[in-house]
């Protein structure tokens, strides 16, 4: 009897030094690979830099990441996912940005911003006609924690180093990055946030009296809050004028600027009006720049002299509509190939990916 007790406290001590290891390969893992872009900018070139997870679930990780890499920042980027921070090489700097962002998740991270990282004096927040809509297909399954502690916690530390989405996503990258050879984008998607969206919920614009409060709420604490249009591809409008959506799209702008003045990167431009084909190297489709051109759009936000953005006010916002409409009519006037294209899209067309150029 006592051989077989030995034997089974032996197996018992094996059993345990297994798991212990596998936890410390998973935490070592997710460390390494670092799918959200939590503990640094640079990668392992085709090991894990195509993060095409960077952004997914992050709703499980924010405040972690606004604990983690708030110190020596004293600007801030929050709002929908349409802007990487890969790259911009900025270490006054902070990204917290979250998918598919309504605006009373961001409203929660920009107070929390705040509250834990009281330096950060400068908020810059992307806003975008899809965040006023609450539509069916935009549901997503994870929510903003509570803000409990300020401090690192227990939780903070399972979400970013054991939970099971990290983990999926810190595979996803390896895979995707060997498979990729090292490329962060080498696909252009032509018509995938056309595909995706129907439209099918309800557009609501309630949402601007918290805009207003959050920009009181900034104001009394003496933060600069610096609303910004997101940049969309001129594809992207021409499904919303299709679809008949464009004047609603427009009466955003309108009720927006009676709020706070905005500087708008959605306006036509050499960025956003070439085809999304294999010689684009500013989108990955519809919404989402390339981090070539995200970076420009950062710098041109941080900079006194902005050359991409246009600055609306309430003086100059019936100009500007009107002379984004009437460009957007002549684009399709001229395009009539390109929004037949746009109008006969389905939802399997969303997959259609086009290799870019400079990736063969």
């Amino acid at each position: 009897m006592e051989v077989n007790n030995n034997g089974n406290k032996h197996q018992d001590i094996i059993f345990v030094a297994v798991i212990i290891v596998l936890i410390c390969f998973v935490a070592l893992f997710n460390f390494v690979i670092d799918p959200y872009y939590i503990f640094r900018d640079s990668t392992i070139k085709g090991f894990n830099n195509v993060k095409t997870h960077k952004y997914s679930n992050k709703r499980t990780i924010v405040f972690s990441d606004i604990k983690l890499n708030s110190k020596n920042k004293d600007i801030a980027f929050t709002g929908n996912c349409l802007l990487s921070h890969y790259g911009s090489g900025l270490d006054n700097v902070a990204f917290f940005t979250i998918p598919v962002a309504k605006v009373e998740e961001i409203i929660e991270v920009i107070k929390n911003i705040h509250y834990l990282a009281p330096d950060i004096k400068k908020i810059y927040w992307g806003l975008f006609y899809d965040d006023f809509w609450n539509a069916k297909n935009d549901e997503v399954n994870d929510t903003l924690p509570e803000l409990t502690n300020k401090n690192f916690s227990f939780q903070d530390f399972i979400n970013l180093f054991f939970s099971y989405n990290t983990t999926k996503y810190s595979i996803e990258t390896v895979r995707d990055s060997i498979k990729n050879h090292g490329k962060d984008i080498i696909y252009v998607y032509p018509y995938r946030e056309i595909a995706k969206k129907h439209y099918d919920g309800d557009l609501s614009f309630e949402s601007l009296d918290k805009i207003k409060e959050v920009k009181e709420f900034t104001e009394k604490n003496n933060i600069e809050l610096v609303i910004y249009y997101s940049p969309i591809h001129i594809t992207k409008k021409i499904h919303l004028y299709e679809k008949g959506m464009w004047n609603s799209y427009q009466e955003l702008k309108r009720k927006l600027v009676d709020i706070t003045p905005f500087y708008d990167y959605s306006f036509a431009n050499d960025y956003n009006t070439t085809f999304l084909d294999e010689n684009n190297l500013n989108y990955v489709d519809n919404i989402h720049p390339s981090n070539t051109y995200n970076n420009l759009i950062v710098q041109d936000l941080l900079s006194d002299n902005k050359k991409i953005g246009t600055y609306v006010t309430k003086d100059n916002i019936d100009s500007y509509l009107n002379s984004d409409t009437q460009m957007l009519e002549n684009y399709i006037n001229n395009n009539k190939n390109l929004t037949d294209s746009i109008k006969n899209v389905t939802v399997n067309d969303a997959n259609i990916a086009i290799r870019r150029k400079d990736a063969v």
